[in-house]
């Protein structure tokens, strides 16, 4: 977690719902809580033995009656562990990054895609009957050469490249480059680490093949409606308690802040 993005000690809103607030000493939750500023004023928990050893300065205070309480940091609860969730911004500006690393990677399978049809004229190329007309057997194989070149070079990116490094060991677990720059990563339910399986579940087949298909489908019947699903399954966070969008209610993972 940057710095610049860590909360301040103080009293919140208790994210276990066990009591009104509970205090965030600035790395994570305690277990000191606090009934309700109405309540009037009252000293924070001290376990026997521990106020000697800790400095006046960081003892936390208990609000006072008509101060008001401040709305806790998004968290979520990951093997027993308080984490930080992350805001919509980060989790699109990772997508962008990583589409435009992906693409980088397909980039030279469409260069060559590019050049086996280079001598083709499309323009006499027409449909009749479902047959292409105007273009040779040979153009034809070009052409179909070409489209599976791409189509393996996507493949071969959306197996390889988010599963990969989102399969990190230590540190870099559960993060794409992309989200490595921006500071997030994807973390399972369970607290078990991101392994190639659950990653290539969540980025490929669920936020490729599957979002893919229903942005065709629905588009071929609505026009825009496929576009528009796919639209609110990524803007979900936006509005959700727990700030998830669709693949990870379906792969039963959350996004954090580091």
């Amino acid at each position: 977690m940057r710095e610049d993005e860590t909360p301040v000690p103080g009293w919140y809103a208790d994210p276990r719902g066990e009591a009104p607030l509970r205090w965030w000493n600035g790395r994570g939750w305690t277990e000191q809580t606090a009934a309700s500023p109405s309540a009037g004023a009252f000293a924070p928990p001290v376990v026997p033995g521990t106020r000697a050893e800790q400095p006046a300065a960081e003892q936390p205070q208990p609000p006072a009656a008509a101060a008001p309480v401040i709305s806790a940091p998004p968290t979520v609860v990951i093997a027993g562990q308080a984490r930080l969730l992350s805001a919509w911004w980060p989790r699109a500006g990772a997508y962008i990054i990583d589409a435009l690393i992906s693409f980088a990677f397909t980039l030279p399978f469409i260069l060559v895609a590019i050049a086996l049809v280079a001598g083709i004229d499309f323009a006499s190329v027409k449909v009749v009957d479902n047959q292409l007309k105007g273009i040779s057997t040979e153009d034809q194989a070009a052409l179909g050469g070409a489209l599976l070149l791409v189509l393996f070079g996507s493949l071969l990116v959306g197996f390889t490249y988010q599963p990969i490094t989102m399969a990190r060991k230590g540190e870099q677990n559960g993060r794409t480059w992309g989200m490595q720059l921006l500071g997030i990563r994807v973390v399972r339910e369970s607290g078990a680490a991101m392994t190639y399986g659950p990653a290539l579940v969540r980025q490929f087949l669920v936020m490729g093949l599957l979002y893919g298909f229903i942005s065709g489908v629905g588009n071929s019947f609505t026009i825009i409606g496929g576009t528009v699903a796919i639209a609110l399954a990524y803007l979900w966070p936006l509005w959700d308690n727990e700030n998830r969008a669709l693949q990870d209610f379906i792969c039963s993972t959350h996004v954090v802040r580091d």
